[in-house]
């Protein structure tokens, strides 16, 4: 006869439910810590990468910057040029063309700015994994340099509406007199444009000295007609005495003003 017998049954203590379970925790804890420790690894992969790609982007947007205030300074020669030839057309209405004291030149030179990897940046969230004082830095950077570039867009359209009377006829000489006042204005308004450029380009530089060289105050002095020749400052001299002695005490005041407040708690 075949006899059947039910199976052992261990038997199970509190013990045994225990190690049970802290068996599983442990598993549990081990799964996480791996997890969490590729991923501390992804992210520190991350960025590193994007801290090389923030760089080599910086440096093309150096090189850039460098274009940028090169144009600057021909635009501007370029502006100044056309300013003092229509001048004197406007004094000489109906100069041929060959006998004014130059030619007019009209281009425009830029470089934008670089800044895919810095949008990269900002949509895989890696700038929430650095310190926030380089995100922060970073962020400032670009700020500065996408200011610029609308700078520039503005000031190539106002170029490009002085130079539009060539599309009918490039010969300052057949401009009538009120042709030839309104295209000063063009041009006047056209070196504001480029001055507020090359503003915001020497605020870049101010901030992040590595962008260099950058368009001066003398510059900007000498486009406007602030900074007088040598020669004018000798004959002006007087008058510029009287000048700064009534504007002493508000130019005083201006500076008092911007001083630290030492009294202060």
């Amino acid at each position: 006869m075949l006899d059947v017998h039910p199976p052992h049954k261990s038997t199970h203590t509190w013990k045994d439910f225990f190690i049970h379970i802290a068996t599983i925790v442990i598993g549990l804890l081990i799964a996480i810590g791996l997890e969490q420790t590729v991923e501390y690894f992804h992210h520190r992969h991350e960025v590193v990468e994007t801290r090389e790609a923030l760089r080599r982007e910086k440096e093309e947007n150096r090189r850039r910057f460098v274009v940028n205030t090169t144009s600057f300074r021909w635009e501007a020669a370029e502006l100044r040029n056309n300013l003092r030839v229509l001048a004197f057309l406007q004094q000489h209405p109906g100069t041929a063309e060959e006998k004014l004291p130059g030619v007019l030149e009209w281009g425009f030179g830029h470089a934008p700015i670089a800044e895919l990897s810095w949008k990269n940046a900002q949509q895989t969230q890696v700038l929430g994994l650095m310190p926030p004082e380089e995100a922060e830095k970073n962020a400032s950077l670009y700020e500065l340099l996408d200011r610029t570039d609308t700078d520039e867009r503005n000031a190539f359209e106002a170029v490009s509406r002085a130079g539009s009377y060539t599309n009918v006829d490039p010969n300052p000489s057949h401009m009538t007199p009120v042709q030839v006042a309104a295209e000063i204005d063009l041009i006047k308004d056209a070196m504001t444009a480029i001055q507020i450029w090359a503003t915001h380009l020497m605020n870049v530089h101010q901030q992040f000295p590595e962008f260099s060289p950058a368009p001066t105050s003398e510059e900007l002095d000498l486009l406007f007609g602030w900074q007088r020749s040598a020669d004018d400052e000798k004959k002006l001299a007087a008058a510029q005495a009287a000048t700064d002695s009534d504007l002493r005490p508000s130019r005083d005041a201006m500076i008092a003003a911007r001083k630290p407040n030492h009294d202060s708690p």
